[in-house]
């Protein structure tokens, strides 16, 4: 029997003095404007991300959190983490267990059976007053601006703003995520009012105005950060959370702060220099993949050749186990990430797979590249949570400065605190809620994220940017990228556009779009496969999104499925 198979693609488009990449039009031509008025990539990064919370507000904003790696052609780059912290209330006693665990399922970001969490009760960790972590985006992306902006926090506010006031027509994507979930915008009544107009969804097509939103954003911009973490926003947002039973208070706001990285180099593969965000990021868990995959040769091998797919899930395997074994918040844990991206411990990794069959998913010892015995007292494994609600910005400017920016709410507790006007994190949720984990629920611990926002260096020049939505599955969808792209000789487009799979533990899913001699090559091999198209309504696949660097030319890369995303150049 045969089948016809989707084909899936987008247009590629070339420029030479500056391109920006974002999943909403409107923000990809808010940021190219900035370039063209002769801001730099962190100028129009920035004003892009406020600009998306605005236009995604489900998936991040100023009421979540955020990484960013930035590249200054003239040196002094870096890296900044501006991730979600937990409430200094915030411990597994809080979160009481229902009893049955985490269900996998092939349309959202969790498909793993080792790698899953128990219930807990009401739905509390994800969902609710009780979800919400302190937000890191204001900080993360004021402290950009004073490192390598050029323009003042308030004239990158300024587009966010008016598309807050004066509202702007949503597309199909966004109304069908706020009809999934209704029973929780109806839950919370600031919420409701905005998504939720006379009780009815906003339609495709529809208006949505978010005035609150405008005004708190025009309060950031006349007091600055310190207007959000010790002003009338945080007491407003905390004065609400702590009403309703939640755990955020003004003192979580006062304490926060973003972490910069001043190098931000994680590694390198093939000649090419990888810069990303070290800590508990998806790219330690990128670099250690990419450091076991380097042991094999693959420059020059077919797509969907399943030898070397076979190789790519053995090697996926291996990092995940180490990723939920070993990583959590090094300043509370002691956890030994760093030796997790050296090129050494990634070797030692790749003996152990047989390249005829499937093997199991273990953690390796990572303590030896330490240069340090495993602390008697080091916590148990954990999981890593969904990440349902996320964005991915990649801009480049005339003077090859580059930024790779990835924020997210998490997914979104459903809470709009009244006077406010912003949809909160549930960041609580990246954390474990089982006592003496490495990613247990403690307080203001930053918990074990998905986010890999990703510069490529070239000898020292920038070769591109690379960076992704879509939970778990974006470490896995980078680094098939990246394998396509630098292994397989395929453009930056072709790479993000390619069939892909996902893997944890041992249960892969294949896009459908693969061969079936590579379905069947892969499955012959010992893996359980399950075959799941990318679909516009499932969206079983992350999306990634980029710019290459070619001679004087920047180069698009975009994943056409789910969210709108564009690339805009001049």
């Amino acid at each position: 029997m045969y089948t016809s198979r989707p084909i899936l693609g987008h247009e590629e488009i070339r420029t030479r003095q500056g391109m920006v990449v974002a999943q909403h039009p409107l923000g990809s031509e808010i940021g190219l404007q900035v370039l063209q008025r002769g801001g730099n990539a962190v100028d129009a990064a920035v004003s892009t991300a406020f600009a998306m919370g605005v236009l995604q507000p489900l998936m991040n904003g100023i009421g979540g959190g955020g990484l960013m790696t930035v590249h200054m052609a003239a040196g002094g780059g870096g890296a900044i983490d501006y991730g979600m912290q937990a409430p200094a209330r915030a411990t597994t006693d809080e979160y009481p267990l229902e009893g049955g665990m985490e269900g996998m399922d092939t349309g959202s970001s969790r498909y793993s059976r080792n790698f899953a969490w128990p219930k807990v009760k009401d739905d509390m960790l994800s969902s609710g007053y009780k979800s919400i972590a302190i937000p890191g985006t204001v900080a993360g992306l004021s402290r950009a601006l004073e490192e390598w902006g050029t323009i003042s926090l308030s004239d990158a506010l300024q587009p966010a703003i008016k598309l807050a006031e004066e509202g702007f027509a949503v597309g199909a994507h966004f109304t069908l995520s706020i009809v999934a979930r209704r029973e929780l915008f109806l839950r919370f009544p600031a919420t409701t009012e905005i998504y939720y107009p006379g009780g009815y969804p906003i339609p495709v097509g529809g208006k949505l105005i978010q005035k609150e939103h405008a005004a708190t954003l025009r309060t950031l911009a006349s007091g600055g950060p310190d207007a959000f973490y010790k002003g009338e926003i945080a007491e407003k947002i905390s004065a609400d959370v702590q009403a309703n039973g939640g755990l955020l208070e003004a003192s979580d706001f006062a304490q926060y702060r973003p972490f910069l990285h001043r190098h931000g180099m994680l590694g390198e593969y093939r000649g090419y220099e990888v810069m990303g965000l070290p800590g508990p990021t998806s790219g330690p868990t990128v670099m250690q993949t990419l450091n076991i995959l380097s042991t094999f040769e693959l420059n020059g091998t077919n797509h969907g050749d399943p030898a070397i797919l076979h190789l790519i899930v053995e090697a996926i395997k291996l990092a995940a186990s180490d990723r939920f074994t070993w990583m959590g918040d090094p300043e509370i844990t002691g956890a030994p990430i760093g030796a997790l991206t050296l090129p050494g411990y990634g070797a030692e990794r790749a003996k152990s797979i047989d390249p005829a069959k499937a093997g199991p998913a273990f953690a390796g010892d990572p303590w030896p590249y330490e240069g340090r015995d495993k602390p008697d007292d080091f916590p148990g494994p954990a999981g890593a949570a969904a990440d349902d609600g996320t964005t991915h910005i990649s801009v480049v400017d005339k003077d090859r400065n580059a930024v790779a920016l990835t924020q997210t709410n998490l997914a979104y507790s459903g809470v709009v605190n009244p006077g406010v006007g912003v949809m909160m994190n549930n960041g609580i949720g990246w954390s474990c809620p089982l006592p003496g984990t490495v990613n247990t629920i403690v307080p203001h611990a930053r918990a074990l994220n998905n986010m890999t926002p990703l510069v490529l260096l070239k000898d020292g020049q920038l070769s591109g940017v690379l960076g992704s939505s879509g939970g778990r599955r974006i470490w896995t969808s980078v680094i098939q990228t990246l394998v396509h792209h630098i292994d397989q000789g395929m453009s930056l487009q072709e790479a993000v556009q390619a069939p892909r799979i996902h893997v944890e533990d041992g249960d892969v899913i294949m896009d459908g779009r693969f061969e079936y001699d590579t379905i069947n090559g892969l499955a012959s091999r010992g893996h359980e496969v399950t075959i799941v198209d990318p679909r516009f309504d499932v969206s079983p696949y992350a999306e990634p999104n980029g710019i290459a660097v070619d001679g004087d030319a920047l180069r698009s890369a975009v994943y056409p499925v789910a969210k709108p995303t564009q690339a805009m150049g001049y």
